[in-house]
């Protein structure tokens, strides 16, 4: 009983100590026929949060990407000047008019796989993950999905961020087609685009600001911490 609760302790005191508490982005649901017809692709929420090293986005869906296997799931990021007004790693028709500076997109069909772009000028890839991703590796960088919704890792300093900036971003879900544009978008709870084809340029977009965390190393000072203070309770009251 008393190393089941001390192990029980020390996990939930190492996890909250290195991932900074989440922020709940909602977004409304089946709008337009596009979304409602392909529910993989209809965003109900995005939680984002980080570790020490990584951004973190949890894109949840109405449907199931597991079983649906296919959909793009990307990111737009903007962290400051400059950008590209109008366009994206991709080249999807797809922007943010205050200009985009990052760009994350990923795929979950034939496995999966995801990118990450940045523009200077113009854009080129710097990292890739998965299958079919290309790009040199990137530690951190990486794509997972279960039956509800799908999440991407991204390492933070590669976008030149730290504890404490705040980036304003979108999140987008689309087909396979190069051209497709933005079938669901977080930060619009309205239609995104009323067809396949359309151009979509994100007029609002949602903020997240790097909280720090502690260094794994760190955190597991606090756990044993937590349990020497734990086992002196247990020892008291048995």
């Amino acid at each position: 009983m008393k190393t089941t609760l001390k192990a029980s302790l020390f996990a939930v005191l190492t996890l909250a100590a290195t991932t900074a508490p989440a922020a709940n982005y909602a977004d409304a649901t089946g709008e337009g026929p596009i979304v409602s017809s392909n529910p993989h692709l209809d965003i109900t929420s995005v939680e984002v949060n980080n570790t020490a090293s990584d951004l973190i986005f949890k894109i949840n869906l109405v449907g199931d990407p597991v079983g649906t296997d296919w959909g793009k799931y990307m990111i737009g990021i903007h962290t400051g000047s400059g950008g590209d007004p109008a366009g994206n790693g991709w080249g999807r028709p797809i922007s943010i008019p205050t200009g985009m500076n990052y760009w994350l997109g990923s795929w979950v069909d034939s496995g999966n796989g995801v990118q990450l772009y940045a523009y200077s000028g113009s854009w080129s890839q710097i990292g890739g993950a998965g299958t079919f991703a290309g790009g040199p590796v990137l530690p951190g960088l990486s794509i997972s999905k279960t039956t509800s919704s799908v999440t991407i890792t991204a390492p933070f300093a590669s976008m030149g961020l730290g504890f404490g900036n705040t980036i304003n971003f979108d999140v987008y879900t689309s087909g396979g087609g190069g051209g497709d544009s933005a079938i669901d978008a977080l930060a619009n709870p309205g239609q995104a685009a009323a067809d396949w084809g359309t151009p979509y340029a994100s007029q609002t977009t949602d903020a997240y600001t790097i909280q720090a965390v502690p260094e794994p190393a760190a955190c597991v000072l606090l756990g044993f911490g937590g349990l020497l203070m734990f086992e002196r309770v247990l020892r008291r009251r048995f």
